[in-house]
């Protein structure tokens, strides 16, 4: 088993077939990877759709439970998992054709903990025609992930970014924190900062659907200040992480991966603080969120 794919589903109905279907268009034998989706306690016909494919094709497996969040899923999937590879998927989101054995051939050759590759915004409910052209992958080189946090300041921080190796995963006890919306940002870096091979392929690979339903998308007051305060949250691990690497971490260009962290992390705060603003809150909790 060379790759377990891992999706969480909620009310996907409109959109699951199409992640499906792009990720049955790669040239893998059915018995080379899996697709694992679980569903957390849709109301729609999602669980419906994936019983289908799951009696047509035998590497698609569904499991439910009742609703607990995207992340909290996401830890229920991994020791499911049974490929030397897992990549994590959204339900709304879909991956290039005819794309993956390319990485996974290059990535199980030499034992790469993480195969970073572009991604696409995008607004089609359709998958474009003009992707499913084979495109000429050429090896990158292969660096350390402390190379990697000092080289790319603008690194990515979400999980479908990239695939990761299970055994990496497994040794180093990574999981998700119950972080429901940015629980990726601190469990991505811990993976660089442990990471000792890692590759990013600079082609498009995965294709981010932002949906005007999203709960990153919407208006709704209730919901923007519970996405608010899971930023705050992170954030504040964001600090944490950088302070521990400052106080403990003797590493390679430790000067630079700071700097480089620092960044990344006022980014967040940056755009935080423009929800904070146009979020009708108190005074009281503006000034301690501004404080």
């Amino acid at each position: 088993m060379k790759l377990s794919i891992l999706i969480p589903m909620y009310n996907a109905q409109d959109f699951i077939s199409r992640c499906l279907d792009s990720l049955l268009q790669q040239k893998l034998n059915y018995d080379e990877y899996e697709i694992l989706v679980m569903d957390d306690g849709s109301t729609d016909k999602s669980v419906e759709i994936v019983e289908e494919y799951a009696k047509q094709h035998s590497q698609i497996h569904l499991y439910t439970k009742k609703s607990e969040g995207a992340y909290s899923t996401r830890n229920r999937l991994l020791p499911l998992a049974k490929g030397e590879y897992i990549y994590n998927v959204d339900a709304d989101d879909y991956v290039k054709p005819y794309t993956l054995h390319r990485f996974l051939e290059i990535g199980v050759k030499n034992k790469v903990d993480l195969i970073g590759f572009k991604t696409s915004v995008t607004k089609s409910v359709e998958i474009p025609d003009d992707i499913n052209d084979s495109t000429v992958i050429e090896s990158p080189e292969i660096i350390s992930g402390i190379e990697f946090l000092k080289k790319y300041r603008d690194f990515r921080v979400e999980i479908w970014w990239y695939l990761i190796r299970r055994e990496f995963l497994e040794r180093n006890q990574f999981k998700f924190s119950d972080n429901e919306y940015n629980a990726d940002v601190i469990f991505t870096i811990n993976c660089y900062l442990e990471a000792t091979k890692v590759m990013f392929f600079p082609v498009v690979n995965y294709f981010y659907y932002q949906s005007p339903h999203s709960i990153m998308r919407s208006n709704d007051q209730e919901k923007n200040i519970k996405r608010i305060e899971y930023s705050y949250d992170m954030i504040m691990d964001f600090s944490k992480l950088i302070n521990k690497i400052s106080d403990s971490f003797d590493i390679q260009y430790k000067g630079d991966i700071l700097k480089n962290l620092s960044f990344r992390r006022d980014t967040f705060l940056f755009f935080l603080l423009i929800r904070i603003i146009r979020t009708k809150f108190k005074t009281e909790k503006l000034r301690r969120y501004i404080n």
